[in-house]
């Protein structure tokens, strides 16, 4: 399944905003495919290492509002460049924001392009023979992701894949900012529980269903805490359909491969519950101390 990779994408649109012209936050998003990536559209403008190529000065809010600027002079800079492309602004503020409103993008949409695919993944599939457990989890510094698995047992295995990613966090999209990485993780001989959600994700398709359902291995997804959905009982429910049960605090939704009920009763039985606290602690600790170790000696 193809990853778009958001960043590079982001900048090409970034790069077509001509002088004199002006953008928001939220057409750029829209331009990706989906306005929910409007804050990822700020977090990539700060994120930008060539500023005099790539014009995200020209980036403004919806409203004319100048917004932030990343530059040791801040948005006192963004004003004095805008000026010198003939953008007229008053009071903080694209004085008649719409007749330099620049809209005429040429984009892929990649978020639409990524929906379009994971809707036509097949992910029903709860028949594979799996009993033993691998916990994965990802932490990030910067644009490098460091996925750690571990195996769960009386002797503790554990696996790290380290990568640069292709996108900021988006929401609804996390598969698109670490599936690369856990899915180098994945153990065919085991159920794969995710940090993050199966079912339980607007689109029925969260980061452990898309993993599972693209390479054809078992997951399970134990998020952190609720986003979406409403708790009855021991049952979240999206829409009247049930799409994931409690463990205490944490969620568990079905993946792929593997019923939530079975799934559950796995956890239950192997090891200390929520078993992605393992790899959450050994990624945090090859970022903290082992990234800097390798930047110095790069």
């Amino acid at each position: 399944m193809e990853r778009p990779d958001i960043y590079s994408e982001f900048y090409n649109l970034l790069s077509q905003i001509p002088e004199g012209y002006v953008s928001t936050y939220g057409d750029l998003a829209i331009q990706l495919g989906d306005i929910v990536a409007s804050r990822a559209v700020g977090e990539m403008l700060s994120e930008n290492e060539h500023q005099d190529v790539l014009p995200c000065y020209r980036v403004v809010m919806s409203d004319g509002s100048i917004g932030g600027y990343t530059h040791p002079y801040g948005v006192s800079e963004k004003i004095r460049r805008l000026r010198r492309d003939g953008i007229s602004v008053v009071n903080g503020k694209v004085e008649e924001l719409e007749k330099v409103r620049f809209n005429d993008f040429k984009s892929s949409f990649p978020l639409r392009r990524y929906r379009k695919q994971v809707m036509k993944l097949n992910i029903e599939n709860e028949d594979m023979d799996v009993s033993l457990l691998r916990a994965i989890d990802v932490s990030y510094h910067g644009r490098i992701g460091v996925g750690v698995a571990v195996d769960i047992g009386p002797e503790i295995r554990y696996e790290i894949s380290v990568m640069k990613v292709k996108s900021p966090y988006i929401p609804n999209y996390l598969y698109l900012r670490e599936g690369e990485i856990v899915e180098s993780l994945l153990s065919r001989e085991r159920l794969n529980i995710i940090d993050g959600n199966g079912i339980l994700h607007p689109f029925r398709r969260g980061i452990a269903t898309v993993a599972g359902a693209n390479t054809g291995m078992a997951t399970v997804g134990v998020a952190k805490k609720i986003l979406t959905g409403k708790i009855v009982g021991k049952d979240v429910i999206i829409d009247g359909e049930t799409v994931a049960k409690m463990m205490g605090k944490y969620p568990v939704s079905y993946g792929y491969g593997v019923s939530v009920e079975k799934a559950i009763s796995l956890l239950k039985e192997q090891g200390d519950f929520p078993q992605t606290k393992i790899p959450d602690k050994l990624s945090r600790r090859y970022r903290e101390f082992v990234l800097p170790l390798e930047d110095s000696v790069r």
